[in-house]
C-alpha cells in the first residue's frame, strides 16, 4: 500500500517537525511560533503538491482520492512519536477530507499551473523543497508507471521549486529507490 511507503519519505527532522506543526496548526486556539506557522505552511504546501500529482493527468479518481487520503493519513499517523498528540491528529483527520476538498476547488478554480506556482511560492526553505518534490514524485510512482501528465507536473513543480535538471533527477531517483525498498 502506498501510504507506509510515501510514509518512509517523511522521515527527516524537518519533515517529522514540520507535520507536527501543522497538526497543531489546525487545532482552534493554535498557538505557534512564526517558525512553526512557516513550516506548517510549508508542508500543507506540499500535501496540495501530492494531490496536482494525483490530478496531473486530468482525471482523479475515487480510488486514487482514497489512495492519498491513507497516504496523508499514513504520514500524520507516523509523526505521533514525535510527539504530534492524539488529539492533534484527530482533529487533522477529521479536517482531512475538508482539506482535500479545498484542494480541488482551488485546483478547479485556479489551473493546474497557478497552483504549481502556489505551492513554490509557500515551500520556501531547502528541507521543504525536496520533501514537496519527494512527496510528489511518490504519488507519480505510485503504480509504477508515470503517465506523461505526471511527469509535465513533475518537471513544472521541480522548476518551480526551483531544481535544475540534475538535482530533480537525483531526486526522483532517490524517492524511486525508497519506494522500491
Amino acid at each position: 500500500m502506498l501510504g507506509p511507503k510515501l510514509a518512509r519519505l517523511c522521515t527527516d527532522d524537518f519533515a517529522l517537525t514540520a507535520v507536527r506543526d501543522w497538526a497543531k496548526s489546525l487545532s482552534l486556539g493554535a498557538e505557534l511560533s512564526v517558525e512553526e506557522w512557516e513550516r506548517a505552511g510549508e508542508i500543507e504546501a506540499a500535501f496540495e503538491g501530492m494531490y496536482l500529482m494525483a490530478a496531473a493527468d486530468g482525471d482523479l479518481s475515487r480510488d486514487e482520492l482514497l489512495l492519498l487520503s491513507a497516504s496523508l493519513q499514513a504520514i500524520l499517523e507516523s509523526t505521533e512519536a514525535r510527539g504530534v498528540s492524539r488529539y492533534e491528529l484527530g482533529v487533522v483527520l477529521l479536517k482531512l477530507s475538508d482539506i482535500i476538498a479545498g484542494f480541488a476547488r482551488a485546483l478547479e478554480s485556479d489551473g493546474i499551473a497557478a497552483r504549481i506556482r502556489h505551492v513554490a511560492g509557500r515551500v520556501k526553505s531547502e528541507p521543504a523543497r525536496r520533501l514537496a518534490l519527494r512527496m510528489a514524485a511518490g504519488v507519480a510512482f505510485a503504480d509504477d508507471f508515470v503517465a506523461d501528465g505526471e511527469i509535465r507536473t513533475l518537471d513544472d513543480l521541480a522548476l518551480a521549486l526551483s531544481f535544475d535538471h540534475e538535482t530533480a533527477l537525483a531526486e526522483l531517483k532517490a524517492v524511486h529507490t525508497a519506494l522500491s525498498g
